[in-house]
This record gives C-alpha cells, structure tokens and sequence, in this order.
C-alpha cells in the first residue's frame, strides 16, 4: 500500500507580495493625500485671504474625484475588451463576465456618467453616495475583493490583476477626494 505523498505548503509568489504592498501604499498615498488637500483648506480659523484658498481645494478636490470615476470608466471598458475578445481564455476565471459582461458594462457606464457630471460641477453629493457605495459594497462582497485577494491574485493572468489594480486606484482616489470635496463645500466657515 502506497503512501500519498504530502501536499506541498502553499508558496507566496513575490509578484503577489509586491501587488499586496503596492495596493496599501497606493490606498495610503490617496488617503493621506486626500487629509492634506482638506487640511490645507480648513487648518485655523480662516481669514478672508484663507477662506478664498479653499475654493481651489474643494475644486480640486472635486476635478480629482471626477477624473477617477472617469478614468475607473475607462479601466471597466478596458476590462470588458479583454474579456470579450478571448472569451475562451477568461471564461475560465470569468464565468459569468465572460460570456455576458453586463456588470463591468453598467458599472462603467455609471462611473463613466457620475464622473463626467462631477466634472462639469455638479453632483459631488451623487458621487460621494456612488463612490460610498462601491467602496463598501466591494469590500464586503465575497465575488470582488476577497475573490481577487485570495483567488485573482495567484491564478489571474498578469493582464487581468493588472486592471483589477487599476480599478482598485480608481475607487480609491473616487471615494477619498469625493468626500473631500463634500466635507469642503459643507464646512461652516467663520471669518476673523
């Protein structure tokens, strides 16, 4: 009677190590940098001249969630073209995606439409609620976040990790400076 041999221990990839530590510096550059253009716009008790200072913040602020909606947009098509022009090779990681790409579809028409309105000006309320809303609905469902982490990022191919990435920049840059933007336009200003 023949013994089995034991499974080999489960080996961390370096690339996936290096994916892991560039997903927290990145959610920390955006996070920090998101306390720094609110800080910058709120630090004392403003002045005339400080108060005007925090117009170009809440601008900023604004132009940069927009531009993330839009460029998570462009990542979600990018994702659907990939998907649908070698079906047979994602359908494996992609089941339902792969066949149909009707989520990353409506997904990108949504960032796509919130962004450009964030753009012109408008809805930064509309993106903050959307951008809430994708940040805690990825986290917290089984299929996105916890699937990339524990089955994308070692079975994926390099092409399909690497947009998941930069999906995962974009949310992240949405979410932060949309609540920027919202906190500035909400905060009570006294003038010295």
């Amino acid at each position: 009677m023949g013994r089995s041999a034991p499974t080999p221990p489960e080996k961390n990839d370096g690339g996936i190590v290096v994916a892991l530590v560039l997903m927290t510096i990145a959610l920390c550059t955006v996070f920090f940098s998101s306390i720094v253009v609110y800080h910058g716009a709120t630090d004392m008790v403003l002045t005339y001249e400080k108060k005007k200072r925090m117009v170009p913040a809440r601008r900023l602020a604004r132009l940069l969630a927009g531009w993330a909606n839009v460029g998570n947009a462009v990542v979600h098509a990018l994702l659907v073209t990939m998907l649908v022009t070698d079906v047979e090779r994602y359908k494996v990681y992609f089941p339902d995606e792969a066949e149909k790409p009707i989520g990353p579809v409506i997904l990108g028409v949504v960032n796509l439409l919130i962004g450009a309105k964030t753009l012109r000006g408008g809805g930064i309320q509309l993106a903050l609620a959307w951008n809430s809303f994708v940040a805690l609905v990825g986290s917290l469902m089984p299929i996105v976040w916890p699937k990339f982490i524990n089955v994308g990022m070692s079975t994926w191919p390099y092409l399909a990790i690497f947009l998941w990435l930069g999906i995962y920049a974009f949310e992240s840059t949405a979410f932060f400076f949309s609540a920027v933007a919202f906190s500035l336009k909400h905060v009570n200003v006294k003038t010295a």
